[in-house]
């Protein structure tokens, strides 16, 4: 069974790319452009992870993290921001964020840590830089 990865993106071109490297992986990818429409497909297809970016209209990821871990406290969410300023790693992982990546991610970085959660089956792990 694949892992079912939730992307949060509301960059298309973003979208498409970790689309394109998740599905080549072998992921089964579900897509939401921000953080509404995240926690509502989170609740309605029960993804393994969640690659959250956290800077969204509307809902943003903060706060689509905060309560996607009050209605599902297992679902690891993987943040990612662009324009990364000074304490957004640690306020991430103060949420309860499983890991953190900046823009431009690695993707292999992003591919490892996914496994890397899904193995240990646990939410809040010790977050690459």
């Amino acid at each position: 069974m694949p892992i079912r990865i939730l992307l949060v993106e509301d960059t298309p071109v973003n979208m498409y790319v970790l689309q394109r490297v998740f599905n080549k992986e072998g992921f089964e990818v579900l897509e939401a452009t921000d953080g509404k429409e995240a926690v509502r497909k989170a609740e309605k297809e029960k993804p393994d992870i969640v690659l959250m970016d956290m800077r969204l209209p509307g809902m943003s990821g903060y706060e689509a993290v905060t309560l996607l871990h009050k209605k599902i406290p297992s679902l690891p969410i993987i943040a990612v921001t662009a324009d990364a300023l000074p304490g957004d790693r640690e306020w991430c992982l103060n949420l309860g964020c499983a890991d953190y990546f900046s823009k431009p991610i690695k993707y292999r970085e992003v591919i490892d840590a996914v496994y890397r959660i899904i193995k240990d089956g646990d939410n809040r792990s010790t977050a690459s830089a």
